[in-house]
């Protein structure tokens, strides 16, 4: 009985010392799975790589911009069912001809493996831009006849409203395309911009911004002045 209680005791004290042990040694830092959204340094490294590609070069001549850099998944071997290493979808946008380029970025490889063309028209607007489109339209003299006096208190939204901002005065965006070749927006870039002062629209699809050649267009009568 003794020797019983001498074995269990040493025991526990065995499984004391290695649980301690296992405390104290620090858990490996794991980079990024395959899956994971991009950390921002691999988003300015895919613009980096992006930029530097030839056809890049030679897009990025004229007026453009970065529209995004975002993770995308690929799977380069149709036999595996997992996508494996860590890829960047990059957009650029030229205002000169209505023009994208998307550029795939192999960002383990640091190396662009596909380029393509794409219809200006199927580019969705960079935060930037909006943000650009609202500095425009507020320093219209006529955008400020429009909103009266509040309307140096306006700032783009940058997500829903919370609880406290639901009554802030907020300018909201969309693309806008024309309909008709009179209307600049059928070949330019367009914003259509929506003030929203406590909760309700006010000037409603009034102000359009031509990002193309930074005017700011008034609707008047069914038209744009």
């Amino acid at each position: 009985m003794k020797a019983f209680r001498v074995s269990f005791v040493f025991c526990l004290i065995t499984l004391s010392v290695g649980a301690q042990d296992a405390r104290t040694i620090p858990s490996p830092v794991a980079g990024p799975l395959p899956l994971d959204p991009l950390m921002a340094s691999e988003r300015a490294a895919a613009e980096q790589i992006a930029r530097a590609n030839p056809t890049a070069k030679e897009f990025l001549t004229g007026r453009a911009r970065l529209i995004y850099s975002d993770f995308i998944a690929v799977k380069r071997d149709p036999k595996v069912t997992d996508p494996v290493g860590r890829f960047a979808d990059v957009l650029f946008y030229r205002y000169n001809d209505d023009t994208g380029l998307r550029l795939l970025v192999d960002l383990n490889a640091a190396t662009v493996v596909d380029v393509t063309r794409v219809n200006g028209r199927s580019v969705p607007l960079a935060a930037g831009e909006i943000e650009e489109a609202a500095r425009l339209a507020l320093a219209s003299s006529e955008v400020a006849r429009l909103l009266g006096e509040r309307a140096g208190s306006f700032r783009v939204a940058t997500g829903a409203a919370t609880r406290e901002q639901i009554n802030d005065n907020r300018i909201e965006a969309l693309r806008t395309l024309g309909s008709t070749p009179d209307d600049p927006c059928t070949r330019d870039r367009c914003v259509v911009l929506f003030f929203r002062s406590q909760n309700r629209y006010i000037a409603l699809n009034q102000v359009v911004v031509d990002l193309t050649t930074s005017r700011v267009l008034v609707n008047r009568a069914g038209g744009r002045s």
